[in-house]
């Protein structure tokens, strides 16, 4: 979809989402346009954190964007980014109220691969830089595009930056619900006037919660439980969500031995291909512990650059259900599908086997992933279940991330504070 019509339809998805039996507590985000084929690897993450969610400081943070071009021809990709709302639609600030220097620039930075049976060209670009720098707090959406076409966008991402204007402390608790408290966790936080003053907070404060940057599963629009001088107290205001499992993971590191949870690897004149352990359904089981890295994905591999150098290898997942799920469908969920429920991602019943299965071509690397189930035909964008096949228990570590946003009066929603935390590290 191109950018135009893409954010022609923006404002119209989420009315109708609005309007929906909201699975998000009174919150729907849009889902983003899915990535244009020619491009595969998108990475977007504070500079020198590749595990970290895009979020950075407005005075000094900088992002680093990362590609790969799977074509075969070279295209100087362009960059743009939009400020938009608490909502994330558009803003009704003109570019040049929120960017200093010039609407787009370039992915000056490439290199074509190296040793690697797919052919590819690797684009990076660190923002903000000589060309463009944000001037205003907020959430932005990032926009890949064609230099030739501008309507034609490749990758969106989402990023927030955030000032240091009020203090934010959060923690994780049980659920105040007796019968949530073995599987859901609960987020308790206050907010403290520092730097900022906080006029009318009931109606121009907002804050956004969301678990392993999911944004369909963020929860937002609660009123706080009390205000007491500088403190704004949002203890037990209902911001509990699913604990979930520890993420399931695939290494695709090597190319000479199997790795832990890899079955067989084939080497073949096109590619490498690894077939995984069958997973089985965590419904019922016992919480196994374990660390994982949120769900996020990291390139690398063990002999070359692991930008230039990893190789584009083919992925075979097999998940026993015990029986197919009736009327249900079940996505692989991680940041190789950015945090949500693509149709690329989607496992498909094979009654030979018994099993659901699936494929997919990912660069050399380490992610993590979670089995998601959605019922047929439900809304884009709703975020599906993670308890019919992973389990939930409150013990999961999670990383929480807490935004802030004020109704300006300059007429935007500022990002006046952030706090990012693990539940159970």
């Amino acid at each position: 979809m191109t950018g135009s019509k893409y954010f022609q339809l923006f404002s119209l998805i989420w009315v109708l989402g609005h309007n929906l039996s909201a699975h998000s507590q009174g919150t729907f985000i849009p889902p983003l346009p899915p990535d244009d084929p020619v491009v595969a690897t998108v990475l977007l993450h504070p500079f020198g954190q590749p595990l970290a969610p895009p979020v950075v400081p407005a005075n000094d943070g900088s992002l680093e964007l990362r590609l790969d071009d799977l074509s075969g021809d070279y295209t100087a990709w362009e960059v743009r980014i939009r400020h938009c709302n608490r909502f994330w639609q558009p803003s009704d600030l003109h570019y040049s109220e929120y960017i200093r220097g010039f609407y787009s620039t370039p992915m000056a930075d490439e290199e074509v691969s190296f040793g690697t049976k797919v052919d590819f060209t690797h684009h990076s670009l660190v923002l903000p830089n000589a060309d463009m720098q944000w001037t205003l707090s907020g959430n932005y959406l990032l926009e890949v595009f064609d230099p030739y076409d501008s309507e034609r966008v490749v990758a969106t991402r989402r990023f927030v930056v955030f000032e240091d204007l009020c203090r934010v402390e959060a923690q994780t608790g049980e659920p105040s619900d007796l019968s949530l408290r073995r599987t859901h966790q609960e987020i308790h936080f206050s907010l403290f006037e520092e730097d900022y003053e906080l006029s009318d907070p009931y109606d121009r404060l907002h804050v956004t919660v969301l678990p392993n940057w999911r944004w369909d599963r963020a929860l937002s629009g609660l009123a706080p439980r009390f205000i007491k001088g500088s403190e704004i107290d949002f203890t037990r205001s209902g911001y509990v969500f699913e604990g979930g499992n520890t993420h399931r993971f695939v290494d695709l590191k090597g190319l000479e031995f199997t790795a832990l949870g890899v079955a067989k690897l084939e080497e073949r004149a096109d590619h490498f291909y690894f077939y995984l352990d069958t997973d089985e359904r965590r419904t019922f089981d016992y919480f196994g512990g374990g660390e994982d890295i949120h769900g996020a994905m990291v390139t690398h591999n063990d002999r070359l650059d692991p930008y230039t150098g990893s190789d584009y290898v083919w992925v075979h997942w097999r998940l026993d259900t015990k029986h197919p799920m009736v009327q249900r469908e079940v996505f692989l969920v991680g940041e190789m599908s950015q945090h949500r429920c693509l149709p690329e991602f989607k496992m498909v019943y094979d009654a030979a086997q018994g099993l659901y299965t699936h494929r997919h071509l990912l660069k050399q690397g380490y992610y993590n992933y979670h089995y998601v189930v959605r019922e047929q035909n439900c809304e884009e964008g709703n975020p599906g279940r993670l308890t019919d096949l992973e389990g939930s228990h409150f013990q999961t570590n999670n990383l929480y991330t807490l935004v802030v946003h004020y109704e300006d009066w300059e007429g935007y929603d500022r990002v006046i504070g952030l706090a990012q935390w693990e539940s159970n590290p």
